[in-house]
């Protein structure tokens, strides 16, 4: 039984929920590839695959539009698979179940996939129309962007024949973005020496919204990690804690929702912990109240022994969560409200012989990158870790003279009555390596409204997305 057959736009919810039932985390997409592969070979359509499981679908113009100059059509189909700690789900092999909710499709417990499914649905409403005119297209469907644009990042430029494209991955319907920051990723190692096990407690950090970490980066929400280093603070500096074990956060791009510790310390300063872990809660929620209203802060005992390590490798980390940088570190100057440079402190884990920290940095500009990652890097030199970087992918300059954008503003004008909104954002869009690698594009990125990307109850809106459909199909009749 389908649960979005009745809602509008019909064909587009069809294609939504097919892909929907397809587990497709980042870096597990050979089953949709394997899907995308079989529409075209049924449609006669001509394709490309890679060994990245990247897939290009080809169709010739249709209509009065067929003559026009070739389109790209570009979304990424792997989603970010995240549940709540209650759920069962398991991204790996589980469909995604969607509900309706008033006007939007949700999904309670786990991320919905509308980032990007919703993108990647649009396209195959369109190939799989007989009666939607167009002109030729290039349907390209990307890989592992939510990890590191790694799809995009080893697309053959050789693929891409027109020098137009639209990405499908934006969720803010009525607004076109132009411009977005480059990326790289951090790596942070510190060696390890286990004592023998001891009785411990798990401290841990929850409740937290979380949030995309380019997108949510300035909304002053809470980091798990971050405040799982303000906890062990106290516990290590003043009650001799010490660190059995560690984990917080679980995608480079997401703000981390929930951490916790494995901790020992001397039986004598129990009672004043879970003190200190009351007062900490009542801290937390005051400085955060309004932002983050369900913070929780809990230490049980562990039934398991660990092997902690000793106080002074255990100073080091607390000190080194302490100093490492998270959020904003400067907005732009030139377009009001945009961050220019960020960084998100993203995950930690600790293993048998290494505790490790990974952080994403955003920015446009290479200098300002370079600039944060050498600050970054000589934290790590103080507290003695390994520095590595990996994934620097380039962000796209906005272009405002852009013949593209001039005649998608005329077109939204002339649908929706009045001009859409033109934005550069802080996130990384995989714009800025097609461009990069391919050269010659005219790009611009719009969608329709998709709302708590990256996190349980990611919503899509069913009465925008009907707009949008409109409008697009509006688009590819009209752009010459």
């Amino acid at each position: 039984m389908r649960v979005l057959e009745n809602i509008e736009p019909k064909e587009v919810w069809y294609w939504f929920e097919e892909i929907s039932r397809i587990p497709r985390p980042s870096g597990e997409e050979e089953k949709i590839a394997d899907f995308l592969v079989e529409f075209a070979r049924k449609r006669d359509l001509k394709y490309s695959r890679d060994d990245f499981d990247n897939v290009l679908i080809r169709a010739a113009g249709s209509g009065e539009s067929g003559g026009h100059p070739g389109l790209v059509l570009q979304a990424h189909v792997d989603i970010v698979a995240e549940k709540t700690d209650e759920s069962r789900h398991d991204h790996s092999k589980d469909p995604i179940i969607p509900v309706i909710s008033g006007d939007w499709v949700t999904t309670p417990d786990t991320t919905l996939g509308a980032d990007n499914g919703i993108g990647v649905a649009l396209m195959l409403a369109v190939l799989d129309s007989e009666n939607t005119a167009h002109p030729p297209l290039e349907c390209l469907f990307t890989t592992d962007e939510e990890r590191g644009l790694t799809g995009a990042g080893n697309l053959d430029p050789e693929w891409i024949e027109h020098r137009r494209l639209i990405n499908l991955d934006s969720e803010d319907e009525g607004m076109f973005t132009i411009g977005c920051a480059g990326g790289m990723d951090i790596n942070l190692r510190m060696p390890l020496e286990h004592l023998e096990p001891v009785d411990c407690y798990r401290v841990e950090i929850s409740g937290l919204k979380g949030g995309h970490s380019g997108m949510e980066i300035d909304k002053n929400r809470g980091n798990a990690i971050r405040f799982l280093g303000r906890t062990l603070g106290s516990l290590c500096i003043d009650r001799n804690c010490r660190i059995a074990g560690i984990s917080g956060g679980t995608k480079r791009n997401a703000i981390p929702r929930n951490a916790s510790a494995l901790i020992h310390f001397p039986r004598r300063d129990h009672e004043s912990a879970r003190e200190y872990l009351s007062q900490l809660s009542e801290e937390l929620a005051l400085e955060y109240s309004g932002i983050e209203d369900d913070i929780k802060v809990r230490m049980d005992h562990e039934s398991v022994k660990a092997g902690p390590v000793d106080h002074e490798t255990s100073l080091k980390i607390t000190d080194l969560l302490l100093a490492l940088p998270h959020g904003v570190e400067k907005k732009s100057g030139v377009i009001d409200g945009l961050v220019e440079t960020s960084v998100n402190l993203a995950i930690v884990s600790m293993s048998n012989d290494e505790f490790s920290i990974e952080l994403t940095m955003r920015s446009p500009l290479e200098s300002a990158k370079k600039a944060l990652g050498d600050r970054i890097a000589a934290v790590a030199r103080l507290s003695g870790c390994a520095f590595s970087t990996e994934g620097s992918y380039p962000g796209w300059m906005p272009d405002s003279n852009s013949p593209l954008l001039e005649k998608l503003v005329r077109i939204y004008s002339e649908v929706y009555g009045r001009e859409p909104q033109v934005e550069s954002v802080h996130a990384g869009l995989e714009c800025g390596i097609i461009g990069d690698r391919v050269g010659g594009m005219d790009m611009i990125s719009m969608g329709p409204d998709i709302r708590d990307v990256h996190i349980p109850g990611e919503r899509a809106s069913i009465s925008s997305l009907q707009r949008f459909w409109k409008f697009f199909l509006y688009v590819l009749e009209t752009l010459d």
